[in-house]
């Protein structure tokens, strides 16, 4: 490690400032560390060819410095969303209504909702017990006729969609677990582990859980020093006699719990493998209504989804024509450039004109001026893809490649198209086959292929 403790600031003025064997030489670090440090405080590094650019004497644009975590901006995004929606739906009033029923006959005092906005001033803690009280009573009032309608899947679609309103909006539990009694005297007391139930550990609990029934399985694990949640997960135990700690969270279909792996350095000393007390899924999170982030893909994408967005795909064609022909002639105008040779001498030849400067500086803002078309092209090819498919990152994906299923979580969406074909490239970690979300990555490539074009 660094001598002292690089803020991400300064590490990231590093990094862009000079090449990543020269930062390491002077941290007294290899470039895999650096490497993984710039990973771990989403510090981004400059791409493979940049500075052999700047040797050139060419200008690269640098990226700015985005918020460090992701889901903290999301998290505040969804709440201000959920607060400023639409008014609920009426059957979502009377659940929401009733919750709050139930909640002021055991003297919680709360005042009723207002009609135009019921969730703009709601309390954080008590989203936290509304979310609760729908997973345990939801079903149970409509049968007791406290709220008269019938209990289907249009009544459950219509309770998921007021819990995924709730869900950014409720204070989030930590859960804590400790291993269970009965452990041998002699050895030390085992970890305690804490894990907060955010909201996107929450989704992933509840596919986990799903999978865990529709496959008739026992459990699955996740592990948490290495899942994408490890954030969320706490550890504290005594590390004297103990060095190495792994631990798994286990889903059931009904519970979750964890179990922990414990190893001494003194080699005579066995591994201990324990785990700890088992957690009810229902008593802690709404698992029966949580939103679905699985979605199964065909690999062959109709024209009914293409459809709506035909003018958009085809002004971004257009863009692209536009730009790759802006490129060609920027690039083989790059050879008439007068060279560095020659801009030296520029200011003996022709004195305060400097025409060689000039076309110079002329070329290297057509060069940025690219590298940002080029941007905001791939942004638009990822929010066009998102749109048609209906997935954004982080939704578990399904879907047939190579005569295979394929599972991946998914990190990224672009589209590329051309004349009458679109094909779509999901990028994602893939999960292995017991479930579990592993290190690959994978793509799946979608197409579609408009069959009037083609048969002109």
């Amino acid at each position: 490690m660094p001598k002292r403790k690089l803020s991400r600031e300064e590490l990231f003025a590093l990094v862009w400032e000079k090449p990543t064997s020269e930062i390491a030489k002077e941290l007294g670090l290899s470039d895999v560390a650096i490497g993984k440090l710039c990973a771990k405080l989403q510090v981004p590094k400059p791409r493979r060819g940049y500075w052999a650019r700047m040797q050139a004497g060419q200008r690269p644009r640098r990226p700015a410095l985005v918020a460090f975590r992701e889901e903290l901006d999301t998290k505040r995004r969804d709440e201000l969303r959920a607060k400023t929606a639409e008014a609920l739906s009426k059957l979502q009033r009377q659940f929401l209504e009733m919750a709050f029923s139930e909640m002021n006959s055991r003297g919680a005092g709360i005042a009723p909702p207002p009609a135009a906005r019921p969730l703009a001033n709601l309390d954080r803690d008590v989203a936290a017990q509304v979310l609760l009280l729908i997973q345990g009573r939801a079903q149970a009032w409509v049968e007791e006729d406290r709220i008269v309608t019938r209990w289907g899947p249009s009544v459950r679609n219509s309770v998921a969609k007021l819990v995924e309103r709730l869900l950014p909006m409720a204070r989030q539990q930590l859960l804590v677990f400790e291993t269970e009694s009965n452990r041998a005297p002699f050895r030390a007391d085992g970890p305690v582990i804490f894990v907060r139930l955010t909201v996107p550990l929450q989704e992933r609990i509840g596919a986990l859980s799903a999978m865990v029934r529709d496959q008739e399985l026992q459990h699955v694990v996740m592990p948490l020093t290495a899942a994408d949640h490890a954030w969320s997960t706490h550890h504290l135990y005594s590390p004297e006699s103990h060095l190495f700690l792994d631990s798994w969270l286990c889903v059931s279909a009904r519970e979750i719990w964890v179990e922990w792996n414990r190893k001494s350095w003194r080699e005579g000393e066995p591994p201990e493998r324990h785990a700890t007390n088992r957690i009810s899924l229902r008593e802690v999170m709404p698992l029966d209504f949580l939103s679905a982030s699985n979605k199964v893909l065909s690999p062959v994408i109709s024209g009914v989804a293409i459809t709506p967005y035909v003018d958009r795909v085809r002004a971004l064609q257009e863009a692209e024509r536009i730009h790759e022909m802006m490129s060609h002639a920027a690039y083989a105008m790059q050879k008439e450039v007068p060279g560095e040779i020659l801009s030296v001498v520029d200011r003996l030849w022709f004195g305060e004109e400097r025409p060689f400067q000039a076309a110079r500086d002329a070329f290297r803002h057509v060069e940025t001026e690219l590298e940002r078309w080029d941007t905001e092209l791939e942004a638009e090819r990822s929010a066009l893809a998102r749109s048609i498919l209906g997935i954004v990152p982080g939704d578990i994906v399904t879907s047939e490649s190579r005569g295979k299923l394929l599972r991946l979580l998914v990190t990224g969406v672009t589209l590329y198209s051309g004349g009458s074909s679109v094909s779509f490239i999901v990028s994602g970690i893939r999960f292995r086959k017991d479930g579990t979300l592993g290190k690959l990555q994978e793509t799946l490539n979608l197409s579609f292929t408009d069959e009037r074009q083609t048969q002109k």
